[in-house]
C-alpha cells in the first residue's frame, strides 16, 4: 500500500490538532510529549533515510526504521529505557489513529504495535509514617505567610494524594467547605475527581482563604507575587519542610522525599488503613487498577503480618516424593 507524500503529514496534523487536542482532551503535558518524540522521529528519517518531514510516507513507518530510531534514542541520545518507551508509545498512539483513519493500512502498520516496551527496573517506593508525615505538616512556620500557606498546601497533598499539576491549578472554587466538605481535582487527561476533606484540613483552608480573601479564578496557593506557583516552586518548599521536620523526626534524613512522596504516602496509609485497592485507584485518579497495585507490593508492613499470619508446619518439614513415573518423565527430559 503507497500513500502520497502528503497523506501521512497531513494525518499527522489532524492527530494533533483534532484527535489529540479535541476528540482524546489530552493535557497539555501529553500533547508536549507525543509532539517531541514525533518531531524527534522525523528529524531522525531526515538525517538517516534524507527524507524531509513534509516527504514522509507509510513506507517510512517500518519496524526497521522505528527501532533504529529507538536504537538511536539511547546510544546517541544517551536517553535511559523510560524515555525510550515514551516515544515508543507516542509512536503507536499515532499508528492507531492511522489505523482507526485508513483500515486497509492494517497490513503494513500492525507490525509496528508488536515492538516491545523495553523492561525497566522498578524502584521500590519511599513513603512516609505516620510520625514523619506529621512532623512535616507541622514544619513550616506558622508566623510567616509563606509558612502558613506551605501548611495548609502540604496538608491537602497529604489529605487529597494529589499530583503537583493538580495542586497548583487548585483555585478557591474548587473549594466546598459547607456541608459536604471537598475539593474538585483537575488531573491528567483533563478529568476531574471531587475528593473529600478531613476535619484538620477544612480547618486550615479555612483560615487561610480567610486570610488570603481570594477572588474566583485566583490560585488557592499562589507564590508571593499572586501567580500560580510553579512544579519547582513546591519542590523547594517541600525540600525546606523535609529540613525542619528532620530535626525533631531524624528519620526523615535518610530519605529522599519529593511532592510525589506524598502521594505515594497517601496511597500507602489509605491501603494499610483498609482500603480497597479500587478505592484508592479512584482517589489517585488512576486510569489502571494496575497502577495501584504497586503499593500492595510495597507495604514491608502488610508483608510481616501476612508472614505471622502462617503457621509453621507441625511434625517437621514435608518434602514432595514424585511416584515413579514422574521421575521417569522428568529423566526423559
Amino acid at each position: 500500500m503507497t500513500t502520497t507524500p502528503t497523506s501521512i503529514p497531513t494525518y499527522l496534523k489532524r492527530f494533533f490538532a483534532e484527535y489529540l487536542s479535541i476528540q482524546r482532551l489530552c493535557s497539555p503535558d501529553t500533547l508536549a510529549s507525543y509532539r517531541d518524540a514525533i518531531r524527534l522521529y522525523l528529524l531522525y528519517l531526515r538525517e538517516k533515510k534524507h527524507t524531509e518531514p513534509s516527504e514522509v510516507c507509510l513506507e517510512h513507518l517500518s519496524v526497521k526504521n522505528v527501532l533504529g530510531f529507538l536504537d538511536n534514542v539511547e546510544t546517541t541520545r544517551g536517553n535511559g529505557p523510560r524515555t525510550r518507551n515514551a516515544r515508543l508509545t507516542a509512536i503507536r498512539a499515532f499508528v492507531r489513529y492511522l489505523l482507526m483513519m485508513e483500515p486497509l493500512w492494517s497490513a503494513d502498520l500492525h507490525p509496528l504495535m508488536a515492538i516491545p516496551q523495553k523492561r525497566t527496573g522498578r524502584k521500590v517506593l519511599t513513603f512516609l509514617t505516620i510520625e514523619e508525615i506529621d512532623a512535616l505538616l507541622d514544619a513550616p512556620d506558622p508566623n510567616t505567610w509563606s509558612g502558613i500557606r506551605d501548611r495548609v498546601l502540604l496538608t491537602v497533598m497529604y489529605n487529597t494524594g494529589a499530583r503537583v499539576s493538580e495542586i497548583v491549578k487548585a483555585k478557591e472554587s474548587d473549594l466546598t467547605l459547607t456541608s459536604t466538605k471537598t475539593v474538585r481535582l483537575h488531573g491528567k487527561g483533563r478529568k476531574e475527581r471531587v475528593l473529600p476533606l478531613w476535619p484538620q484540613t477544612v480547618k486550615r483552608l479555612r483560615k487561610w482563604v480567610e486570610r488570603e480573601r481570594q477572588c474566583d479564578g485566583e490560585a488557592l496557593f499562589p507564590n508571593r507575587n499572586g501567580q500560580t506557583m510553579t512544579r519547582s516552586g513546591v519542590e523547594k518548599r517541600l525540600v525546606t519542610a523535609v529540613r525542619t521536620a528532620a530535626e525533631s523526626c531524624p528519620s526523615l534524613r535518610a530519605k529522599r522525599v519529593s511532592p510525589h512522596t506524598l502521594r505515594h504516602t497517601t496511597a500507602m496509609h489509605l491501603l494499610q488503613a483498609g482500603v480497597d485497592i479500587t478505592g484508592i485507584a479512584m482517589w489517585l485518579g488512576h486510569e489502571s487498577i494496575e497502577t495501584t497495585h504497586i503499593y500492595v507490593t510495597a507495604d514491608l508492613a502488610m508483608k510481616e503480618k501476612a508472614l505471622a499470619a502462617l503457621q509453621p508446619p507441625k511434625g517437621g518439614s514435608f518434602r514432595f516424593r514424585p511416584g515413579d513415573e514422574l521421575l521417569t518423565f522428568l529423566e526423559a527430559l
